[in-house]
């Protein structure tokens, strides 16, 4: 079984367009007027029609930094599920297919599963100790790797900023290699400035 990760988008402080900012911006004074009513209906239907707005926005500005097909492979349609019954905010994830081979890369940011894989890449983590598991220098990121030979499966994982987790499953592949080459596809340096825009 490989790690499970799922998860819920925190929806913070964004970079994001004037038209955009305008309508969300509108939708919650129109629930805060509404409240102040005592209009509490209202005051819920415009709040959740703001937050349909920013899971839209969040989960393209998100999908854009999935990796590419590596060469030779294809690459499914990305898949953005809400997860209010689990805390609320977005998942993404998308797959990837090479004959019997696949891949399945997942992005969680600001959920609790986060906090509990930060353990794993903790120095004094026993994590090398675990089977099949290895730490992983991928430039400036640590990752951490597992590939079982004999299931022909594995999975890598990144954590970036202590706030996203990132995760590449494949089954039916000959190496480890071949995760580490689809982890190379992340565009790291997209996903620290989503997660912490300039002024």
């Amino acid at each position: 079984m490989g790690f499970r990760i799922a998860a819920a988008l925190f929806l913070g402080l964004v970079a994001v367009e004037p038209a955009f900012a305008e309508g969300v911006g509108e939708q919650i004074d129109a629930a805060r007027t509404a409240y102040a009513k005592g209009d509490s209906l209202h005051a819920l239907s415009a709040l959740q029609a703001a937050i349909a707005v920013l899971n839209s926005r969040l989960a393209d500005q998100f999908s854009k930094v999935l990796p590419p097909a590596p060469g030779g492979w294809d690459a499914g349609s990305v898949d953005v599920q809400s997860l209010d019954t689990i805390g609320g905010g977005i998942s993404l994830s998308k797959g990837y297919s090479k004959g019997e081979s696949t891949l399945n890369a997942t992005l969680i940011v600001d959920n609790p599963a986060v906090g509990a894989s930060a353990a794993m890449f903790q120095p004094t983590s026993q994590v090398d100790g675990r089977p099949g598991w290895s730490r992983l220098q991928l430039a400036s990121e640590e990752a951490l790797v597992r590939y079982d030979g004999a299931a022909r499966s594995g999975e890598i994982l990144l954590l970036i900023g202590g706030r996203v987790l990132l995760q590449v499953e494949g089954t039916e592949i000959a190496n480890r290699d071949i995760l580490v080459d689809a982890a190379k596809g992340w565009n790291i340096g997209a996903i620290r400035k989503l997660i912490a825009p300039g002024p």
